[in-house]
């Protein structure tokens, strides 16, 4: 079997890239920052490829002929909504028009719980209609369709939607959390009694593994989630246990409902105050499929990397 990955570069595909490698499967990486598959040279093919240049992505996938891609590129930033299309809607278009046109059995597509994120329930479910918070999960909504609507036309698409991803060698935001709370720079909001779902990297390769060689992998859509939820309370005080460092101090929540509602900052503090939780009951009933790595262990693993990455300091 060859497996062809976009977003190959970055924090989720160089992870898949590593579990694809120890069993065996040939492995052709895309993307656009190659110098970080540098220690992969001689073990899988690397390719430049900008998704947004469409002749580009038809050319590379006819020479390459695989039989399984998985599309992880995309712009996971909250640009315009039009930068954002340009890379999380033409260039999936651009992905799936040529996995058509090259043969490509299946295509596994990272999607996001950002899609159903926007809706009031306690607790989101792969039931609920699409419904964003921000540009982001617009662009996303609008590519997640677009693999619904080639679903129909004949291509075999598993969509996974995974809460916030983190993990060794993440430069994102849990990574930024810990940094933060390791310098005390961040308060919690409120009472900080608001729960979180995050999902640990390897929890989510393994459930992209599962979807390699499982049918029911390609009918509707799969939320992926640590087993556990968390409220953000508990988050920053078990990352400051885990540092060593003094507890988090805590923000009234008459100021962050003022934050709220601030240029710049708003959108951040509203996620402090709202629940952020999902239901991974479909996965578990349709794939078979729990967490092997807890919240706990996963966070665990996480900051012990940061504190060697970042050389950071108990601060008692």
């Amino acid at each position: 079997m060859k497996v062809l990955i976009t977003g190959a570069t970055g924090f989720i595909g160089k992870r898949l890239v590593q579990r694809l490698l120890q069993n065996h499967i040939e492995v052709v990486c895309t993307g656009r920052s190659l110098s970080k598959l540098d220690h992969y040279i001689g073990r899988v093919n690397i390719l430049y490829l900008d998704i947004r240049d469409k002749e580009k992505v038809e050319d590379v996938f006819k020479k390459e002929r695989p039989n399984l891609v998985f599309h992880c590129a995309a712009n996971t930033t909250n640009n315009s909504l039009r930068i954002l299309r340009r890379t999380n809607v033409q260039g999936t278009k651009n992905v799936l028009d040529a996995c058509l046109e090259a043969g490509v059995d299946k295509v596994v597509y990272l999607s996001s719980i950002s899609v159903i994120a926007g809706n009031k329930e306690a607790c989101l479910n792969d039931c609920l209609p699409y419904k964003a918070r921000n540009r982001y999960g617009r662009s996303k909504i609008a590519a997640e369709k677009l693999a619904r609507e080639y679903r129909k036309r004949g291509l075999e698409i598993s969509i996974l939607r995974p809460s916030l991803v983190y993990g060794e060698r993440d430069y994102h935001k849990v990574s930024l959390m810990v940094r933060l709370i390791s310098k005390r720079l961040i308060p919690i909001a409120g009472r900080g009694e608001n729960e979180v779902s995050l999902t640990y990297i390897e929890n989510l390769i393994d459930v992209m593994m599962i979807a390699i060689d499982k049918k029911s992998a390609y009918k509707g859509t799969y939320i992926v989630a640590d087993k556990e939820t968390i409220s953000f309370k508990d988050l920053f005080l078990y990352i400051a246990k885990l540092l060593e460092i003094k507890k988090s101090w805590f923000l009234p929540d008459w100021l962050v409902s003022i934050f709220a509602y601030c240029p710049f900052v708003g959108g951040y503090a509203k996620v402090f105050l709202e629940n952020n939780i999902c239901s991974i009951d479909r996965i578990k009933n349709q794939l078979n499929y729990i967490p092997k790595i807890s919240l706990y262990e996963g966070l665990r693993r996480t900051v012990d990397e940061h504190k060697k990455r970042y050389k950071l300091k108990r601060n008692y």
